[in-house]
């Protein structure tokens, strides 16, 4: 046996100690056995306690999920010398990461007494780490390479399509089944989501199976899943029926577990063997890039932490998914709306030329009816599910990008000071979804938003000088070749932008530990911005726009950590 086949038969060992790790931490829940041992790492001060009542399951879990972590360490390693793939050793560090970080979240758990929030990021993240292992297996084995013909065509489209759906509905209920375990609430949820990913995975073996002859390996997965779920839906009603067995309720989180480890490698494994016919069937992915995903996902980091700042005791939870989605929808709306109006200018551009609209693989009227209905339903998912205040706020921001920043771009370097504002609307979205009211803590998280946002853009307009000439954009960059107004703003909003983000303690939204951290945080982006305001140079300010995209979440991480302890 080559040495490929020890580390393929290394990293099922190692899939299969995971997944009784997942039975281990399924039995501490089911046991209610999670404040068993108050102390970590050790348990009640030694290495090895007493294994009697709920000890025996807490303190199981803690050896098992040891020897998981040696075990990656020494599969990540092992690749690290063997593996050829690059993307095969990332995926193993990848690996090693995760379980890091998943200690850390269950000895959290333990030392702030079981909360609900590090509890179901404990258990998804476990089953993450579960199917990195499972992805690991499968890359490093011997049959990799076999059947890797590749099959194009309406039916693989419509494969790629049913088995990505399945692999994200199983994920959702994965996170659903964590919420139950960890909270009690949302089992209708649950249940409707189980009848969508049996409809799901249906659909799913019905198109492979008509494609076994070509693609054997896949439908042979696909009805593994079928299998799986089979399984499941007899394992969850028995836990209907018999709530307090443990035995069903643990052997329900392990074939769950099962089940988005299958999902994952039958997607994965349609993905890798067949291809759609160009232009057809991935025109999803032009609707994703017309949304601007990148600031689309940093514009809801912002609404959750206006949320989860906000927050009160315990806020429907729902009401925190509402909001995220409703933002969401009125984000990527008007996204798709600006380069629907701006597609002239875009095709100037070098950096925007091959964006769906003027690439011409959407025409204008897609883009604005996807745009318009997106932000149709985020506006009313607010209104609905959430509170008016939120959607008046997140209308503001899209009118206020799209009626007022977006035509002014073409005629005043201005453009950048009225861009700021719907930049910095969504922690208010946030603040008001908790809170239905706007107070002073709302309007300090817009101020630290706005004025991050002015050397963040200026540098970004430094870099796309030329860019933004030939599109006939006003950029205070592009109308002042020496840069001495823009050096001058942007040293501005930095000598403002610190003594702003300084401030929530005062108000009792942040602690020391946050207070700290934005001083340092505050003087490296500051020192960086005196830099790129001396020099001028593009160098310097390649550094400030990269330091500006660090700099905001490690701000926001910090003060929603410090809203946690």
């Amino acid at each position: 046996m080559n040495i490929c086949r020890w580390v393929h038969r290394y990293a099922e060992l190692t899939v299969f100690t995971t997944w009784l790790l997942l039975i281990a931490g399924g039995l501490v829940t089911s046991t209610d056995s999670g404040l068993a041992v108050p102390d970590w790492p050790l348990s009640y001060g030694t290495w090895f306690p007493p294994m009697v009542g709920g000890i025996v399951y807490e303190h199981g879990h803690r050896m098992i999920a040891g020897l998981v972590g040696l075990m990656i360490l020494g599969l990540a390693a092992w690749l690290w010398r063997v593996e050829p793939r690059r993307w095969v050793r990332r995926l193993g560090y990848g690996a090693l990461a995760a379980v890091a970080v998943q200690a850390l979240l269950g000895g959290l758990t333990v030392l702030w007494l079981l909360p609900p929030q590090i509890s179901i990021a404990h258990a998804c993240l476990g089953q993450t780490v579960f199917c990195l292992i499972v992805a690991l297996a499968r890359a490093t084995s011997p049959r990799w390479d076999h059947d890797a013909a590749r099959w194009e065509g309406a039916c693989a489209t419509s494969l790629r399509r049913w088995s990505l759906a399945a692999a994200l509905l199983a994920a959702c209920q994965l996170l659903l089944g964590a919420i139950i375990r960890h909270t009690g609430g949302m089992v209708r949820w649950h249940v409707l989501g189980a009848v969508i990913l049996t409809y799901a995975v249906a659909g799913l073996i019905r198109r492979a199976w008509r494609m076994r002859r070509q693609l054997p390996v896949v439908s042979a997965h696909a009805v593994r899943l079928g299998a799986l779920i089979a399984g499941q839906l007899l394992v969850g009603i028995a836990v209907l029926m018999h709530r307090g067995s443990v035995l069903f309720r643990t052997g329900h989180v392990a074939v769950g577990a099962l089940i988005l480890a299958q999902a994952v490698i039958v997607a994965w494994d349609i993905m890798r063997r067949t291809r759609v016919v160009p232009g057809r069937g991935e025109r999803w992915r032009d609707y994703l890039e017309l949304t601007k995903p990148r600031l689309s996902s940093l514009v809801l980091l912002t609404t959750a932490v206006g949320y989860w700042l906000g927050r009160r005791g315990s806020p429907s939870s729902m009401e925190g998914v509402a909001a995220l989605l409703g933002t969401a929808g009125v984000v990527a709306g008007a996204n798709a709306l600006n380069e629907w109006m701006e597609c002239p200018a875009d095709a100037l551009m070098h950096r925007t030329q091959r964006r769906p609209l003027p690439a011409g693989r959407l025409s204008a009227h897609q883009a604005w009816r996807c745009g318009a209905g997106l932000i149709a339903i985020g506006l009313l998912v607010l209104t609905v599910a959430v509170n008016g205040l939120s959607a008046l706020l997140a209308a503001i921001a899209a009118a206020t990008y799209l009626f007022i920043y977006t035509p002014l771009k073409r005629r005043s370097s201005l453009c950048t000071l009225v861009g700021a504002i719907p930049g910095a609307l969504p922690p208010m979205i946030g603040w008001a979804a908790a809170r239905h009211a706007l107070g002073a803590e709302a309007w300090i998280l817009f101020a630290m938003l706005y004025l991050w946002q002015l050397p963040h853009f200026l540098a970004i307009a430094t870099l796309y000088r030329d860019d933004y000439a030939r599109a006939g954009f006003r950029m205070l960059p592009v109308i002042e070749p020496d840069g001495s107004i823009t050096a001058r703003q942007t040293v501005l909003a930095g000598l403002a932008l610190v003594p702003v983000t300084l401030s929530p303690p005062l108000i009792g939204l942040g602690g020391p530990r946050y207070f700290y951290s934005a001083l340092v945080l505050g003087l490296l982006l500051l020192g960086l911005i005196g830099r790129a305001a001396l020099t001028r140079s593009r160098p310097a300010a390649q550094q400030l726009f990269l330091a500006s995209v660090l700099y905001l979440p490690a701000l926001l991480g910090v003060l929603a950590y410090d809203r946690m302890g």
